[in-house]
């Protein structure tokens, strides 16, 4: 007799969470086809040729493919994605943590005919976790390999920019309540990026050979964004977000190489024509290289630079020697002020608005 009732709640069971799962797939459906439509209100545009729900029992995996997405807006920078396959899944007991698995894809920042950047993207996994009563994600991992890009509008035979493994960490920061210090801004996003392997095309052109040599095994950036509203990528937007008392606080910036690293640390805003303005402490191991490629700029053919770069030179011929071993390094501070960057007191390039 208890055979038989186990036997019938066990059955009980399963025929219960297979039609639970079922429903819960149609909902999934019907509140993707919601969505979507009710993001074009947005500037946000979603497309895609089929989207099929398999997974069960355990979970729930969304296949949609040939997918192009578009976000446009007045006044904002248009973005394009498109890949040619994307998996969704979810689990029925964890709704809000969804895994994206892809073969690749390609990001388009800017319009067809005049791109800021384009990039293209190899097998891709990552994590999300939703807030769905917020309508906002909480956090989010993305692991990207074979990552390439091109600034600007690309030209014939142009070679990408290259990262063999990108990894980004994003996270939705605490309420402002929770945060420490009455004259701190709220922190308004957290981003680990860190890149293996990566070849910069635009840095190598603009300091021939490279400052790390032809490829930096390793780049890695920690920062935090602070301010009263998370601002969109626009002249309007980031002025109030400056305006407003708005920072950037870099935790670490670091690049390593087998000829030189750096790592640094400081704080970064915006100024009235939107150039980067801020200070940071950095330290600098593998000074030859630096010193190679600083000594044909003409700020250090004259003084006070001559000086600064026989000095430089001089550590760096220390660290060669055996007993000087270790000393080719240098702690240096880097400021970006009145349109210019900074190493040390002297000017050695000239910076940009970071949106026209």
């Amino acid at each position: 007799m208890r055979l038989k009732i186990l036997a019938s709640a066990i059955i009980a069971l399963v025929v219960g969470y297979s039609i639970f799962w079922h429903y819960m797939a149609g909902e999934v459906e019907d509140r993707i086809e919601i969505w979507v439509k009710g993001q074009k209100s947005q500037g946000l545009t979603i497309k895609y040729a089929d989207l099929e729900i398999s997974g069960f029992p355990y979970r729930m995996e969304l296949s949609l493919s040939d997918v192009n997405i578009v976000k446009k807006g007045q006044s904002k920078t248009p973005v394009l994605f498109t890949s040619p396959a994307i998996t969704l899944i979810a689990f029925p007991w964890k709704i809000n943590h969804g895994v994206i698995i892809s073969q690749g894809g390609k990001i388009r920042l800017g319009s067809s005919r005049s791109p800021r950047l384009t990039m293209t993207i190899g097998k891709t996994r990552a994590s999300v976790i939703i807030d769905f009563i917020g309508r906002k994600f909480q956090s989010a991992s993305f692991i990207m390999e074979n990552v390439t890009w091109i600034t600007g509008r690309p030209v014939r035979n142009a070679v990408p920019s290259v990262a063999d493994e990108v990894r980004l960490h994003l996270l939705q920061a605490a309420p402002a309540s929770e945060v420490s210090g009455d004259m701190e801004l709220p922190i308004l996003m957290k981003l680990y990026l860190a890149a293996k392997g990566v070849v910069s095309q635009q840095l190598s052109q603009q300091i021939p050979g490279g400052i790390f040599g032809k490829k930096a095994d390793q780049v890695i950036i920690d920062l935090q964004l602070h301010g009263e509203k998370f601002p969109a990528f626009t002249r309007d937007d980031l002025s109030l977000w400056r305006d407003s008392g708005g920072t950037m606080t870099v935790k670490n910036l670091s690049v390593s190489s087998g000829e030189m690293d750096i790592s640094l640390d400081g704080e970064v805003t915006l100024d009235r024509d939107l150039k980067p303005l801020g200070a940071f402490a950095s330290r600098i191991r593998g000074i030859g290289p630096i010193v190679d490629i600083l000594s044909r700029h003409s700020a250090f053919q004259v003084e006070p630079g001559k000086m600064i770069l026989q000095e430089l030179k001089r550590m760096a011929r220390s660290g060669e020697g055996g007993q000087g071993k270790g000393k080719d390094s240098l702690d240096l501070a880097i400021s970006m002020q009145g349109g210019l960057l900074f190493l040390g007191p002297i000017p050695v390039y000239e910076l940009v608005p970071v949106v026209e």
